[in-house]
């Protein structure tokens, strides 16, 4: 449609040009002709009647053509006429403006569109004349956007000084939500000194964001970058290697850094709401004059008589305010009465659907098909920062600075620092030895100690043992409910890998972060704490204790303790060769969470853009978030069904790492080969694209609450797979074997990687 319009433009120019071309060229040989008869000596007559004669066919060709010149633009209005529809009237809905009230709303909104954009004298008269008073104006503070206005001026002419002062007096404020505003003024301050030739002073600058880089151990990279430029600023910037810092773009994404953290200040986002209702509704009037006008004859009531949009408008994702489910079953959006609610296979449908397949108090899964009790469904909460009246662009994930493998001690440091902690136990038996002793009662005695993923310690009382592990770590997703969820699956796997299925309590350790003000803590950890206990509940036991402090950083973990006979226990050591190894969850949980979080980075996001899109990672983030909320009770319970030989979870160190240290505790002469590797979809990809920084493909990329690594007998293994896809509709896979050898583990050279799902289908996670 619009090519169309752009080729009849285009054949307008065209004829306009050569129009005007050709009429300038004929005027000059016309003004020649005259001033060259009034030079020759005839009469006035002679010159009067010559001057006509070449006028009047000259005025007659260009008069034809103008009103063809006419008509090639008449065209390009009855071209528009014809493409686009200019009658709205079918579209509105006049309810939305009936009442004065109402009206009140749409002059409010067009006054604080005015005043953000400093217009104040023209907001003051619509104000009179509409006869609103100041309250009415969304508790606007005028003097502030008369004040941001005026910096936002002089950032556009270059002037960095009022916006450096406004971040000094605000600093506190904006310390609190970790912004770098007043870092990025100074550095382009810096900028504008080198430009100047003030190198003395640059210096002097530099040496001043090196040590607010130390001291806030952030912006290294940038300070590095402005090292290297003052070198070269010597000689000629723009033709250096940093000419980038001086690309005009920064200072438009400077003024517009500014206005996003000036008004979160004050609780405004950084669009006005008129700006947002207008971009919106551009884009969504042609498809709704299209519905409009297909229906306009038909019986169906209006389409726009509800709260909704008949159709899905794509508005980009800087204005998507909310999260959205829609059932795949029913095809609706579901709402607060009609919530999406996760089946025990890890399936989502709307509570609707769930209603309507329920048949005698069972549910058989539409995808599955696991057969469950309608009740064991739960709801499932999405968390909007603007729901809690939270600012849009809190994000718990700033409130901690390392995840994955960077808040982990290495390894065989680990080991090393643990050194002190070994003990021999009252039978004799040292931490890490193999377990051949007896109690008094002639029964062999199990003792795990520091190593591996839980102790197993015999209690006094014959016959029992405690199984005790602890675990915390910082956030890792902006959801603070599946974050508690999330931590304490992550605590109750490490005594799942034991064998142990049934645990009897639980503590939570839980750091506040002092960066938080007190309603995002008062909103926040009410959440994380009820992820933590629901997850419990749904593992069948309680929280009953823990320990909560404040920190700079915002920590989340806890404690499980299970008591059990012996025979509730599957020591981790019998590992022989002929073995297969089995992993019950895909890899790449951190690689889909940094994704995530990638999408709001831009200099991270466009390392990765080029191999997969914005959909691909938010779904490979809910991907990740669903695995590591996940229990692995069912696996561990199979393990006793299916004899399993040896078992640890996949969390920190990796796939490799916790190969490596289950195969180091093993009686026999064995080692781990793994030959597949498992990968939420797409992860691999990005691993790749950033040059295996991640370690994923390597098998030393961190997972969080990553499945089990269970060793079993080769002709038990297929079936175990096959079980838990029964009960709990998710895969499992034999990733490797067990061989003779050092007590070692490693990945073949070209592993072969699974992408889980194969395939995406649409309305499943899975």
């Amino acid at each position: 449609m619009l090519n169309i319009i752009e080729k009849d433009v285009d054949k307008a120019i065209e004829s306009v040009q050569e129009y005007y071309t050709t009429i300038e060229t004929n005027l000059d040989s016309v003004i020649e002709q005259i001033q060259s008869a009034l030079t020759n000596p005839t009469d006035d007559k002679f010159i009067k009647t010559s001057i006509q004669n070449t006028l009047k066919p000259l005025a007659k060709q260009y008069s034809d053509k103008h009103k063809d010149l006419h008509g090639s633009i008449s065209k390009i209005g009855k071209t528009i006429d014809k493409s686009f529809q200019s009658d709205f009237g079918n579209v509105p809905i006049t309810e939305l403006f009936d009442t004065p009230e109402k009206f009140k709303l749409i002059y409010m909104i067009i006054c604080e569109d005015l005043y953000r954009q400093g217009r104040m004298s023209i907001a003051d008269k619509l104000i009179e004349e509409s006869k609103l008073n100041d309250n009415d104006l969304f508790n606007l503070e005028k003097n502030f956007l008369e004040e941001i206005n005026m910096i936002l001026e002089n950032l556009r002419e270059k002037n960095l000084l009022p916006a450096i002062d406004w971040c000094v007096r605000h600093r506190s404020e904006l310390n609190k939500t970790n912004s770098l505003l007043e870092f990025y003024l100074h550095k382009m301050r810096f900028v504008q000194l080198l430009q100047s030739g003030s190198f003395n002073e640059a210096k002097t600058y530099l040496t001043n964001l090196r040590q607010y880089s130390i001291m806030n151990g952030q912006c290294e990279q940038d300070v590095n970058q402005l090292m290297g430029a003052l070198v070269f600023a010597q000689r000629d910037l723009s033709k250096s290697p940093y000419k980038y810092l001086l690309e005009p773009h920064l200072w438009l994404q400077l003024s517009e850094l500014f206005m996003q953290q000036a008004f979160q200040q004050v609780g405004l986002a950084q669009d006005s709401p008129l700006y947002v209702v207008m971009k919106i509704g551009f884009q969504a009037l042609p498809a709704l004059m299209s519905i409009v006008n297909a229906m306009q004859n038909t019986q169906v009531c209006h389409i726009l008589s509800k709260d909704e949009l008949p159709i899905e408008i794509d508005v980009g994702q800087e204005h998507r305010y909310h999260s959205v489910f829609a059932c795949p079953i029913l095809r609706q959006q579901t709402t607060d009465q009609n919530p999406p609610m996760k089946l025990v296979c890890g399936h989502v449908i709307s509570k609707d659907a769930l209603n309507k397949l329920s048949i005698q108090n069972k549910l058989k899964c539409p995808y599955c098909p696991l057969e469950q009790s309608p009740s064991d469904a739960r709801q499932l909460k999405y968390f909007d920062p603007l729901d809690y009246n939270l600012s849009a662009d809190f994000r718990l994930t700033k409130l901690s600075d390392l995840k994955g493998r960077g808040c982990k001690v290495p390894r065989d440091v680990l080991h090393r620092l643990l050194e002190g902690l070994q003990t021999a136990d009252k039978n004799g038996y040292g931490d890490g030895q193999h377990h051949q002793g007896l109690m008094p009662e002639s029964k062999p005695t199990p003792v795990v100690g520091i190593g591996l993923d839980s102790c197993v310690i015999p209690i006094r009382h014959g016959g029992l043992f405690l199984v005790q592990s602890t675990a915390f770590f910082y956030p890792l997703v902006d959801d603070p409910y599946v974050m508690g969820k999330i931590a304490c699956a992550n605590v109750l796997s490490d005594v799942y890998a034991m064998g142990a299925v049934e645990v009897d309590n639980m503590l939570m350790l839980l750091s506040t972060s002092n960066k938080m003000t007190e309603k995002e803590r008062d909103t926040i950890m009410p959440l994380i704490l009820q992820g933590f206990k629901e997850c419990a509940e749904e593992a069948g036991t309680t929280v009953q204790g823990g320990q909560t402090v404040i920190n700079p950083w915002l920590i989340v973990g806890g404690v499980a303790t299970a008591v059990c006979t012996q025979n509730e226990i599957i020591i981790p050591e019998n590992a022989i060769v002929g073995d297969v190894l089995v992993l019950t969850k895909p890899l790449g949980t951190q690689v889909a969470v940094s994704a995530h979080q990638w999408l709001e980075n831009p200099d991270r996001w466009n390392r990765i853009k080029s191999v997969i899109s914005e959909d691909d990672v938010r779904k490979a983030y809910q991907r990740a978030m669903n695995s590591m909320a996940r229990l692995n009770k069912i696996g561990a319970s199979l393990m006793h069904k299916y004899n399993a030989h040896a078992c640890t979870d996949v969390t920190g160190f990796g796939l490799l790492g916790h190969a490596q240290n289950l195969a180091k505790h093993q009686k026999h002469d064995v080692s781990f080969v793994i030959h597949n590797l498992p990968i939420i979809a797409k992860m691999a990809t990005i691993s790749k694209a950033c040059g295996n920084a991640f370690g994923l493909l390597q098998g030393t990329s961190a997972e969080t609450s990553g499945g089990l690594l269970v060793v079993l007998p080769r002709e038990q293994a297929a079936a175990y797979c096959k079980d838990i896809q029964a009960q709990e509709g998710y895969q499992a896979w034999i990733i490797g074997v067990v061989e003779k050898g050092g007590r070692t583990a490693k990945i073949i050279d070209k592993p072969r990687i699974i992408e889980v799902p194969a395939k995406d289908t649409e309305g499943e996670l899975w």
